[in-house]
């Protein structure tokens, strides 16, 4: 077994694109295990065209392989590092770094690891963020990890968390994943899209876009995206605001639809500035085969707080999602466990927990 960089095809029917297949065959095989659904992984295609655009980051992704004769080799566990390059500059995340069911108990994790840490200290980075995925609670676990801030917790004897915790790594916070089941009940939405309607009042102006992002909002919009990176508790992770501007809005669109995905986009406006106060997006595939969607960002700005605003934009586009894709029967999203109020709303909507994500951090 060796760890080498995965080679960048310029399409998925080229030789090359061996490894970006073997990503995709052990990111399948490792959610099925975790979450029971292979929703969420990633597919070939999402590792092309996540690899091709280095704009905002350095990406590098390391595969571990066995050869096997004259045959491309086999790939048994793999790792993506991003370095950002427009903030951050210290920083490495490794938001992946996973090992085929069948391959484990070799060593391949912890090489993948030492390799990954090896790459970030010569790019020249001092910190370095790693994420445990992982399912649903044990009832029976009796040894747990808590994170530095108190507030959430994870397994202690799960490989990964033993891997990392080995290396050196703390646990800095822990993420909540959490799974909407649908359809709801009758009504549902439209109830909680009204009450949160009065509480907002004639204030608030909504909009709702689908895949694309009217130019004359798409300042406004990255300023959000902005204002959630700023807000978004952190614990003790050694984390700076990663700015966005019109030009990245841009990008990300461009990204999704390379990768298959729509989305649809409510904001609220505040009527007596213009300004934009609030937004969330759902990402879903346009395969309609594939019958789940994904909630991405759900900002408020502080100025905006108390009119719950969080839950009418939230409600108002669920349901445009609906009726983009009435098929879609999951929505799973991501909470910090340190941010009660957008929990709040989403248990609320009716999300129920489904596992989580650990963020280890250490000093590389």
């Amino acid at each position: 077994m060796r760890i080498i960089e995965a080679p960048h095809p310029p399409s998925l029917d080229h030789p090359d694109a061996w490894a970006y297949h073997g990503i995709a065959a052990i990111a399948e095989a490792v959610s099925l295990e975790t979450w029971g659904v292979d929703d969420t992984a990633v597919s070939a295609n999402d590792v092309l065209v996540t690899m091709a655009n280095q704009r905002y980051a350095d990406k590098v992704r390391l595969v571990a392989v066995e050869d096997d004769g004259p045959a491309a080799p086999a790939v048994v566990g793999h790792a993506i590092l991003y370095m950002p390059t427009r903030s951050n500059p210290h920083l490495v995340i490794v938001p992946e770094l996973e090992v085929a069911p069948a391959s484990r108990g070799r060593g391949v994790g912890r090489a993948l690891a030492e390799a990954s840490l090896d790459r970030a200290r010569a790019a020249g980075r001092t910190t370095m963020l790693a994420s445990v995925g992982f399912g649903e609670e044990d009832p029976d676990v009796t040894e747990w990890v808590t994170a530095s801030s108190g507030k959430g917790r994870v397994a202690a004897g799960l490989p990964g968390i033993r891997l990392a915790r080995s290396l050196g790594f703390d646990c800095a916070i822990v993420e909540r994943k959490s799974l909407l089941e649908l359809p709801l009940a009758p009504g549902a939405l439209k109830e909680l899209e009204a009450e949160a309607r009065a509480a907002a009042g004639p204030g608030y102006r909504l909009h709702t876009w689908r895949d694309t992002i009217p130019e004359e909002w798409i300042d406004a919009y990255a300023d959000l995206e902005t204002a959630l990176a700023a807000d978004e508790p952190r614990g003790d992770q050694d984390v700076e605001t990663d700015p966005w501007d019109a030009e990245r809005v841009r990008s990300a669109d461009a990204e999704h639809a390379a990768r298959g995905n729509g989305y649809v986009i409510t904001a609220a406006e505040h009527v007596g500035t213009g300004e934009l106060a609030a937004m969330t997006m759902l990402l879903y595939p346009k395969d309609e085969t594939r019958e789940y969607a994904e909630q991405e960002a759900t900002v408020v700005l502080r100025a905006h707080r108390g009119h719950r605003l969080g839950m009418l934009v939230k409600a108002v586009n669920a349901r445009a999602l609906l009726a983009v894709r009435p098929n879609v029967k999951r929505v799973w999203t991501w909470n910090n466990e340190e941010n009660p109020h957008m929990l709040a709303i989403n248990v609320a909507m009716g999300f129920r927990p489904a596992g989580g994500g650990a963020e280890m951090q250490r000093t590389v």
